[in-house]
């Protein structure tokens, strides 16, 4: 199954992330709140480069108009991610959720307001579940 949306690099992901936070900006607006990794903070043109194939993907809006050019990122957060964590699914867990979701348990550090959030997830999911059982059983109705 393709996805809507295009292939998003971790680099190009890290300036979207500064773009949800901050809203739209210029590449030196987004260069200025990057944190200095192993390899550094990557140079205004690396940055602007980036920033431009986001644009030419879609995934960011640019304003010509002004300038500098001002970017603003045109899919939200959570679109992006649950695109990410389908993608991640399907290719190193060969879409089995329940997989992901046992290995998640078992290695993260997850605080006990994960745990009470997780089980009132699994809780609701399972309510629905009954629901839809029940009004399957039913024809459907109430």
């Amino acid at each position: 199954m393709a996805s809507k949306h295009p292939n998003i690099t971790t680099a190009e992901l890290k300036l979207l992330k500064i773009l949800w936070d901050v809203g739209p900006a210029t590449v030196r607006d987004v260069r200025d709140r990057l944190t200095e990794d192993e390899a550094g903070v990557p140079a205004y043109t690396t940055v602007m480069t980036l920033m431009n194939q986001l644009a030419t993907k879609g995934v960011l809006r640019v304003d010509r108009s002004r300038q500098p050019f001002v970017y603003e990122a045109v899919l939200r957060r959570d679109q992006v991610l649950s695109a990410r964590l389908k993608q991640f699914l399907s290719q190193v867990f060969d879409g089995q959720a329940g997989e992901l979701v046992l290995r998640l348990i078992d290695e993260a550090d997850l605080s006990a307001e994960d745990v009470r959030r997780i089980e009132a997830r699994i809780e609701k999911l399972e309510e629905n579940r009954r629901d839809s059982s029940t009004k399957s059983s039913r024809g459907g109705k109430p």
